[in-house]
């Protein structure tokens, strides 16, 4: 029978005896029962190992983790160093430390990236990263915190970094395209979706990442700091995603995001018109004709098309100085106004701004 058996074994007997005593680590003795001052140090690593598994087993989750740290600290060359480090991300999992594990976790990929817990550490990375996504809190001092989006995007970012080529890192880009999105930040989830294709484009999640830039694009045209571009960026992701994956489950989704989309922007286009033509000035009269014209090429058939056909002859009879003939306000006039000056498309805004200076002959326009 080898020495290390009958050490670990003698430990265990020990632990057993003592397993209702408190156990405290001190630094140079090792285990000590507190309540005896009995010693109980592991002679070597296996032994120590052993000591911490059986602690673990019993669900002393902390008496573990302290077991677990000391053999790290202690034998840290050893081979059973790296599971030891494992084992004090998994016992602060257990505990609800869920930061502090990810960083102990991160550990065993830096120093013992040899180990078998390699890719078990990677793997319990992103879980993590999940628990923050759904909105796990974080904690200070074990007091819960809001959940912090950037946290999450750097745990998936550093399994990118562990393992490019794995098969955590196409989910972890797909990820971190979701928090960013949560922060209402769509150019850079975006970019990250785009990362996804570039890197991995025949991965499963590939379709899902197209689709989720034309959704990003959505929301952010609903926001009012974004420009009309946005709308039709959603729109061209969208049918970028229908072309490339027909057969995807969301097409039918697509599609309708797509309409709802080309009708919003059709909207919008009126809406700024009537902005600009309460401006009540030659260069305002140019810029709704624009966007009333804009109108009519969208969606011809529409009864905004009739409306802005109306208001482009309202102002042409402006511009001759004539009175218009004001009609019943249809319902597509009574539409919401921006507050405030609204953020044209840019192209739009340089032809407004491009415009020659008024004429002696308004009917020239």
């Amino acid at each position: 029978m080898s020495k290390s058996y009958i050490g670990a074994l003698g430990l265990w007997l020990s632990l057993a005896a003592v397993s209702s005593a408190a156990l405290v680590w001190r630094p140079g003795e090792g285990w000590v029962n507190e309540s005896s001052g009995e010693s109980l140090a592991a002679s070597d690593a296996k032994a120590a190992l052993q000591l911490a598994r059986n602690l673990e087993a019993k669900e002393d989750y902390k008496s573990a983790l302290d077991a677990y740290r000391g053999l790290v600290r202690r034998w840290p060359l050893s081979s059973s160093a790296g599971e030891a480090q494992f084992k004090v991300g998994f016992m602060m999992e257990k505990r609800g430390e869920f930061w502090d594990a990810y960083k102990a976790f991160q550990k065993v990929v830096e120093k013992y990236p040899a180990s078998q817990f390699f890719d078990l550490a990677i793997e319990r990375e992103f879980a993590i990263g999940n628990l923050f996504l759904s909105g796990e809190p974080q904690r200070l001092w074990k007091i819960p915190l809001l959940p912090s989006m950037d946290k999450t995007v750097e745990i998936f970012n550093t399994i990118i970094k562990n393992a490019p080529y794995g098969v955590y890192a196409p989910q972890a880009y797909f990820k971190i395209g979701l928090a960013r999105e949560k922060q209402k930040q769509w150019s850079e989830a975006i970019a990250s979706y785009n990362k996804l294709l570039d890197k991995y484009p025949g991965n499963d999640l590939a379709p899902s990442a197209q689709y989720q830039i034309g959704y990003a694009w959505y929301q952010a045209s609903s926001q009012p700091d974004y420009d009309q571009s946005a709308a039709q960026k959603s729109i061209n992701a969208f049918q970028d995603f229908l072309a490339r994956f027909p057969d995807s489950e969301k097409v039918e989704q697509a599609k309708i995001y797509i309409n709802e989309l080309g009708d919003r922007r059709v909207q919008g286009s009126y809406n700024i018109g009537v902005f600009y033509l309460k401006d009540k000035t030659d260069k305002g009269y140019r810029a709704a004709l624009i966007y009333f014209n804009d109108v009519i090429q969208q969606a011809p058939n529409s009864p905004l098309a009739v409306q802005a056909k109306q208001r482009i002859e309202e102002i042409k009879n402006l511009q001759n100085g004539q009175t218009p003939a004001f009609k019943k306000p249809q319902a597509a006039d009574l539409a919401e106004s921006p507050p405030a000056a609204p953020v044209a498309d840019r192209d739009r805004q340089q032809s407004v701004d491009a415009l020659p200076k008024k004429t002696d002959n308004p009917s020239a326009l």
